[in-house]
Protein backbone atom coordinates (compact mmCIF):
# COMPACT_ATOMS: atom_id res chain seq x y z
CA UNK A 1 0.00 0.00 0.00
CA UNK A 2 1.42 3.35 -1.08
CA UNK A 3 4.70 1.75 -2.06
CA UNK A 4 5.02 -0.33 1.14
CA UNK A 5 5.34 -3.69 -0.53
CA UNK A 6 7.52 -6.76 -0.15
CA UNK A 7 9.93 -6.59 -3.05
CA UNK A 8 11.43 -9.54 -4.86
CA UNK A 9 14.95 -8.41 -3.88
CA UNK A 10 14.11 -9.19 -0.23
CA UNK A 11 13.71 -12.88 -1.11
CA UNK A 12 15.94 -13.37 -4.15
CA UNK A 13 19.53 -12.45 -3.40
CA UNK A 14 20.97 -13.28 -6.81
CA UNK A 15 22.49 -10.02 -8.16
CA UNK A 16 22.12 -11.30 -11.72
CA UNK A 17 18.33 -11.20 -11.28
CA UNK A 18 18.00 -8.10 -9.15
CA UNK A 19 20.11 -6.01 -11.55
CA UNK A 20 18.19 -6.89 -14.71
CA UNK A 21 16.74 -3.69 -16.15
CA UNK A 22 13.50 -4.02 -18.09
CA UNK A 23 13.78 -0.53 -19.56
CA UNK A 24 17.51 -0.63 -20.25
CA UNK A 25 18.64 1.49 -17.31
CA UNK A 26 17.53 3.98 -14.71
CA UNK A 27 15.32 6.86 -15.72
CA UNK A 28 14.37 9.92 -13.72
CA UNK A 29 11.09 11.74 -14.24
CA UNK A 30 11.21 14.78 -11.98
CA UNK A 31 11.64 13.54 -8.39
CA UNK A 32 10.60 9.99 -9.36
CA UNK A 33 13.28 7.43 -10.17
CA UNK A 34 12.28 4.50 -12.37
CA UNK A 35 14.96 1.83 -12.19
CA UNK A 36 12.99 -0.83 -14.07
CA UNK A 37 14.54 -3.69 -12.11
CA UNK A 38 12.94 -7.04 -11.46
CA UNK A 39 13.62 -6.38 -7.78
CA UNK A 40 10.67 -3.99 -7.81
CA UNK A 41 8.21 -6.86 -8.35
CA UNK A 42 5.77 -6.85 -5.43
CA UNK A 43 5.69 -10.37 -4.02
CA UNK A 44 2.84 -9.62 -1.60
CA UNK A 45 0.64 -8.30 -4.40
CA UNK A 46 1.25 -11.40 -6.52
CA UNK A 47 0.50 -13.78 -3.63
CA UNK A 48 -2.69 -11.98 -2.62
CA UNK A 49 -3.88 -11.79 -6.23
CA UNK A 50 -3.20 -15.51 -6.67
CA UNK A 51 -5.05 -16.17 -3.41
CA UNK A 52 -8.10 -14.33 -4.78
CA UNK A 53 -7.99 -16.27 -8.04
CA UNK A 54 -7.46 -19.57 -6.23
CA UNK A 55 -10.39 -18.78 -3.94
CA UNK A 56 -12.64 -18.19 -6.94
CA UNK A 57 -11.63 -21.47 -8.58
CA UNK A 58 -12.00 -23.44 -5.34
CA UNK A 59 -15.41 -21.95 -4.56
CA UNK A 60 -16.59 -22.63 -8.11
CA UNK A 61 -15.39 -26.25 -7.95
CA UNK A 62 -17.20 -26.82 -4.66
CA UNK A 63 -20.44 -25.14 -5.77
CA UNK A 64 -20.62 -26.81 -9.20
CA UNK A 65 -20.57 -30.26 -7.60
CA UNK A 66 -23.83 -29.48 -5.79
CA UNK A 67 -25.73 -27.70 -8.57
CA UNK A 68 -29.25 -28.91 -9.27
CA UNK A 69 -31.56 -28.22 -12.21
CA UNK A 70 -34.81 -28.52 -10.29
CA UNK A 71 -35.45 -26.95 -6.93
CA UNK A 72 -33.81 -24.10 -5.08
CA UNK A 73 -30.43 -25.75 -4.58
CA UNK A 74 -28.06 -24.94 -1.75
CA UNK A 75 -26.76 -21.65 -0.42
CA UNK A 76 -23.78 -21.79 -2.75
CA UNK A 77 -25.98 -22.17 -5.81
CA UNK A 78 -28.23 -19.34 -4.64
CA UNK A 79 -25.23 -17.03 -4.25
CA UNK A 80 -23.79 -18.10 -7.61
CA UNK A 81 -27.11 -17.46 -9.33
CA UNK A 82 -27.37 -14.07 -7.65
CA UNK A 83 -23.93 -13.02 -8.89
CA UNK A 84 -24.66 -14.43 -12.36
CA UNK A 85 -27.96 -12.57 -12.61
CA UNK A 86 -26.39 -9.32 -11.39
CA UNK A 87 -23.52 -9.39 -13.89
CA UNK A 88 -25.79 -10.64 -16.67
CA UNK A 89 -28.15 -7.68 -16.22
CA UNK A 90 -25.19 -5.31 -16.00
CA UNK A 91 -23.50 -6.55 -19.18
CA UNK A 92 -26.74 -6.89 -21.13
CA UNK A 93 -27.91 -3.40 -20.21
CA UNK A 94 -24.68 -1.71 -21.32
CA UNK A 95 -23.44 -3.86 -24.22
CA UNK A 96 -26.69 -5.00 -25.82
CA UNK A 97 -27.45 -8.24 -27.62
CA UNK A 98 -23.73 -8.96 -28.18
CA UNK A 99 -23.11 -9.08 -24.42
CA UNK A 100 -22.76 -12.87 -24.14
CA UNK A 101 -19.39 -12.71 -25.90
CA UNK A 102 -18.07 -10.32 -23.24
CA UNK A 103 -19.93 -11.67 -20.21
CA UNK A 104 -17.01 -13.86 -18.98
CA UNK A 105 -14.67 -10.86 -18.96
CA UNK A 106 -17.11 -8.57 -17.13
CA UNK A 107 -17.90 -11.31 -14.59
CA UNK A 108 -14.20 -12.08 -14.03
CA UNK A 109 -13.36 -8.40 -13.49
CA UNK A 110 -16.25 -7.91 -11.07
CA UNK A 111 -15.51 -11.01 -8.98
CA UNK A 112 -11.72 -10.50 -8.89
CA UNK A 113 -11.94 -6.82 -7.97
CA UNK A 114 -14.58 -7.61 -5.34
CA UNK A 115 -12.44 -10.27 -3.67
CA UNK A 116 -9.32 -8.14 -4.06
CA UNK A 117 -11.05 -5.29 -2.24
CA UNK A 118 -12.43 -7.58 0.48
CA UNK A 119 -9.22 -9.49 1.24
CA UNK A 120 -7.57 -6.41 2.73
CA UNK A 121 -10.42 -5.80 5.17
CA UNK A 122 -9.56 -7.34 8.50
CA UNK A 123 -7.57 -6.86 11.72
CA UNK A 124 -4.37 -7.74 9.95
CA UNK A 125 -2.28 -5.31 12.00
CA UNK A 126 -2.44 -7.82 14.86
CA UNK A 127 -0.10 -10.08 12.88
CA UNK A 128 2.61 -7.41 12.77
CA UNK A 129 3.66 -8.28 16.34
CA UNK A 130 4.09 -11.99 15.65
CA UNK A 131 7.66 -13.35 15.82
CA UNK A 132 9.18 -13.79 12.37
CA UNK A 133 6.73 -11.42 10.68
CA UNK A 134 7.93 -9.86 7.42
CA UNK A 135 9.50 -6.40 7.51
CA UNK A 136 10.13 -3.88 4.77
CA UNK A 137 13.58 -2.66 3.79
CA UNK A 138 13.31 0.26 6.22
CA UNK A 139 12.50 -2.11 9.10
CA UNK A 140 8.78 -1.23 9.25
CA UNK A 141 6.46 -4.24 9.74
CA UNK A 142 4.70 -5.34 6.58
CA UNK A 143 0.96 -4.67 6.56
CA UNK A 144 -1.42 -6.91 4.59
CA UNK A 145 -3.36 -4.76 2.12
CA UNK A 146 -5.74 -5.35 -0.75
CA UNK A 147 -3.94 -6.10 -4.03
CA UNK A 148 -6.15 -3.39 -5.57
CA UNK A 149 -4.14 -0.80 -3.63
CA UNK A 150 -1.23 -1.62 -5.96
CA UNK A 151 -1.23 0.37 -9.20
CA UNK A 152 0.32 -2.62 -10.97
CA UNK A 153 -2.91 -4.56 -10.42
CA UNK A 154 -5.40 -1.82 -11.21
CA UNK A 155 -3.43 -0.67 -14.26
CA UNK A 156 -3.21 -4.25 -15.50
CA UNK A 157 -6.98 -4.65 -15.20
CA UNK A 158 -7.50 -1.34 -16.98
CA UNK A 159 -5.22 -2.41 -19.83
CA UNK A 160 -7.18 -5.65 -20.25
CA UNK A 161 -10.38 -3.59 -20.45
CA UNK A 162 -8.74 -1.26 -22.99
CA UNK A 163 -7.50 -4.09 -25.22
CA UNK A 164 -10.93 -5.73 -25.23
CA UNK A 165 -12.49 -2.32 -25.89
CA UNK A 166 -10.28 -1.85 -28.96
CA UNK A 167 -10.60 -5.45 -30.10
CA UNK A 168 -14.39 -5.32 -29.91
CA UNK A 169 -14.36 -2.24 -32.13
CA UNK A 170 -12.39 -3.98 -34.86
CA UNK A 171 -14.50 -7.13 -34.42
CA UNK A 172 -17.74 -5.21 -34.95
CA UNK A 173 -16.72 -2.57 -37.51
CA UNK A 174 -13.70 -4.12 -39.23
CA UNK A 175 -10.65 -2.14 -40.35
CA UNK A 176 -12.78 0.99 -40.71
CA UNK A 177 -12.68 1.26 -36.94
CA UNK A 178 -9.04 2.31 -37.30
CA UNK A 179 -10.16 5.48 -39.08
CA UNK A 180 -12.30 6.32 -36.08
CA UNK A 181 -9.26 6.03 -33.82
CA UNK A 182 -7.22 8.40 -36.02
CA UNK A 183 -8.61 11.34 -34.13
CA UNK A 184 -6.79 13.43 -31.46
CA UNK A 185 -9.78 13.25 -29.14
CA UNK A 186 -10.04 9.49 -29.47
CA UNK A 187 -6.29 9.09 -28.91
CA UNK A 188 -6.55 11.18 -25.74
CA UNK A 189 -9.56 9.11 -24.71
CA UNK A 190 -7.48 5.93 -24.98
CA UNK A 191 -5.14 7.41 -22.36
CA UNK A 192 -7.76 8.90 -20.07
CA UNK A 193 -10.09 5.91 -19.82
CA UNK A 194 -7.62 3.27 -18.53
CA UNK A 195 -5.89 5.87 -16.36
CA UNK A 196 -9.09 6.87 -14.61
CA UNK A 197 -10.13 3.23 -14.23
CA UNK A 198 -6.82 2.31 -12.60
CA UNK A 199 -6.39 5.39 -10.41
CA UNK A 200 -9.98 5.54 -9.16
CA UNK A 201 -9.91 1.98 -7.84
CA UNK A 202 -6.44 2.25 -6.32
CA UNK A 203 -7.02 5.62 -4.63
CA UNK A 204 -10.43 4.76 -3.16
CA UNK A 205 -9.37 1.40 -1.70
CA UNK A 206 -6.11 2.87 -0.39
CA UNK A 207 -8.05 5.70 1.28
CA UNK A 208 -10.35 3.14 2.91
CA UNK A 209 -7.41 1.23 4.33
CA UNK A 210 -5.77 4.41 5.62
CA UNK A 211 -9.06 5.36 7.28
CA UNK A 212 -9.23 1.98 9.01
CA UNK A 213 -5.62 2.28 10.16
CA UNK A 214 -6.34 5.70 11.66
CA UNK A 215 -9.38 4.45 13.58
CA UNK A 216 -7.46 1.39 14.79
CA UNK A 217 -4.92 3.69 16.39
CA UNK A 218 -7.54 5.98 17.96
CA UNK A 219 -10.05 3.37 19.11
CA UNK A 220 -8.84 -0.20 18.47
CA UNK A 221 -11.78 -2.12 20.01
CA UNK A 222 -15.27 -1.18 18.76
CA UNK A 223 -15.31 1.61 16.17
CA UNK A 224 -13.11 -0.11 13.54
CA UNK A 225 -15.81 -2.78 13.15
CA UNK A 226 -18.14 -0.19 11.63
CA UNK A 227 -15.33 1.13 9.47
CA UNK A 228 -14.66 -2.38 8.14
CA UNK A 229 -18.34 -2.78 7.26
CA UNK A 230 -18.14 0.53 5.42
CA UNK A 231 -15.02 -0.73 3.59
CA UNK A 232 -16.90 -3.83 2.43
CA UNK A 233 -19.65 -1.61 1.06
CA UNK A 234 -17.14 0.64 -0.75
CA UNK A 235 -15.34 -2.46 -2.07
CA UNK A 236 -18.61 -3.71 -3.56
CA UNK A 237 -19.36 -0.32 -5.12
CA UNK A 238 -15.89 -0.05 -6.65
CA UNK A 239 -16.10 -3.56 -8.14
CA UNK A 240 -19.47 -2.62 -9.62
CA UNK A 241 -18.13 0.67 -11.02
CA UNK A 242 -15.10 -1.02 -12.63
CA UNK A 243 -17.27 -3.69 -14.27
CA UNK A 244 -19.89 -1.10 -15.25
CA UNK A 245 -17.40 1.22 -16.96
CA UNK A 246 -15.78 -1.71 -18.75
CA UNK A 247 -19.21 -2.73 -20.05
CA UNK A 248 -20.00 0.83 -21.10
CA UNK A 249 -16.75 1.17 -23.04
CA UNK A 250 -17.34 -2.13 -24.85
CA UNK A 251 -20.96 -1.16 -25.51
CA UNK A 252 -19.85 2.06 -27.17
CA UNK A 253 -17.67 0.19 -29.65
CA UNK A 254 -20.15 -2.53 -30.59
CA UNK A 255 -23.11 -0.19 -31.00
CA UNK A 256 -24.71 -0.18 -34.42
CA UNK A 257 -24.43 3.61 -34.82
CA UNK A 258 -20.71 4.14 -34.38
Amino acid sequence: MLGKNLELSQFVKDPAINKINIFGGSTSVGPINIDGSLGSIHVDTLLLAWLCMGGVLLAAALIVRGLVVEGAGGKGQAMLEMVYKFVDDLAHGQIGHHYKKFFPLVAAIFIFVLLGNFIGVGPWRAFEHMPGWFHLKDGEPFEIASPTTDLNVTFGLAMVALLVYLGSGFWKHGVNYGKHLANPIEILDLVVRPSTLALRLMVVITADELLRAAFLMMMPVLLPTGIMAFELFIGLIQAFVFALLTSIYIGLTVSEHH
